[in-house]
């Protein structure tokens, strides 16, 4: 008894082309997940990286409201420093004192720091170091930097005196001229290559 028409099933070129379509739907589904994957690591970076600028300008901010009319004695130095010292015009950096910071139990310390914020022109990098008090008794009580910030490509900073001065720049450099510890507020501008003007501004 012979079979009917109907039951010869597929043919060689039906099949290829049957094949054809699931390995286009399989690469496809592929090409759409891979796409997927690399949009949700772009969306986690730029979640990092927004985390980090938050965390940098946080803590940039916390520093100045906790700054302190106090002088910072280097180790082995015969005169202290001023409480805030803007030196970013030629090192990049401004330093001053601090104070109501959290101590440990058992360490000897009164709560009151010396913060670093230091630019590097050459590697881009904003930086935090901290001395953990105002009169340390060896270099090495000074922490190592830590990179707060990458891809900054200026910095400028500026400390408001009063109606008879108005902002000025180089606050605490000349220890010449006689001003308050501490100015009425600050102004510190900064550039990044990834998210353009940051401005962090702060009153005593």
């Amino acid at each position: 008894m012979r079979g009917c028409a109907g039951d010869k099933g597929l043919t060689l070129l039906e099949l290829v082309v049957v094949l054809s379509l699931f390995a286009l739907v399989a690469v496809m589904g592929l090409q759409a997940l891979s796409g997927t994957m690399r949009a949700q690591d772009r969306l986690i970076e730029v979640d990092d990286r927004t985390a980090e600028l938050a965390r940098a300008l946080t803590i940039m901010r916390s520093d100045l409201r906790a700054a302190a009319a106090r002088e910072f004695m280097p180790p082995g130095a015969d005169e202290a420093e001023p409480a805030f010292m803007d030196l970013s015009a030629n090192e990049g950096v401004v330093t001053f004192s601090i104070t109501g910071q959290q101590v440990l139990p058992g360490v000897q310390a009164a709560g009151q720091s010396r913060v670093i914020w230091r630019y590097d022109r050459d590697e881009g990098y904003l930086t935090r170091q901290v001395w953990p008090v105002l009169r340390p008794a060896a270099v090495r009580a000074l922490s190592p930097e830590v990179v707060m910030l990458e891809g900054i490509i200026d910095l400028d900073v500026r400390s408001y005196t009063g109606e008879s001065e108005g902002w000025v720049r180089d606050y605490g450099l000349d220890q010449d001229i006689e001003v308050p510890p501490l100015p009425q507020a600050v102004d510190i501008r900064l550039e990044s290559r990834l998210y353009g003007a940051l401005r962090v501004v702060v009153s005593f």
